[in-house]
């Protein structure tokens, strides 16, 4: 696997959140979607991981004034994630499954997509 596919469950959590939030998201907001889940985890561990996101490429990190110090807001950039998993994701399979595989789901994945289209 690849530095771009190859994410921690921790790492899949805060995407998700962030993924689902219609805009940036600070730590807290972040830990307290997580927390809302069920999960038992700290600030400073979400911290760490949305900070890893963005060394990743998967997340935007902006910085804003707050309470007399500066603080993180944390957004899934879905184009850039494109841009680096899609790629990746079909190198991996086209290394286990073979060229063949991956054009038949290709092809499948698109008719499926517009199937979907001619319903909605």
């Amino acid at each position: 696997m690849t530095q771009w596919t190859q994410l921690g469950p921790r790492e899949r959590d805060v995407l998700a959140v962030l993924r689902r939030a219609d805009g940036s998201l600070a730590t807290r907001d972040v830990l307290d979607a997580i927390r809302d889940r069920g999960d038992d985890v700290t600030y400073p561990t979400v911290k760490r991981t949305a900070d890893r996101l963005v060394r990743k490429g998967l997340v935007e990190r902006e910085c804003e004034p707050h309470r007399g110090a500066t603080r993180h807001r944390y957004r899934f950039d879905v184009e850039a994630a494109r841009r680096r998993l899609i790629p990746e994701f079909v190198a991996e399979l086209r290394a286990v499954l073979g060229d063949q595989a991956v054009e038949r789901l290709a092809v499948r994945t698109a008719r499926d997509n517009d199937e979907l289209g001619e319903r909605q």
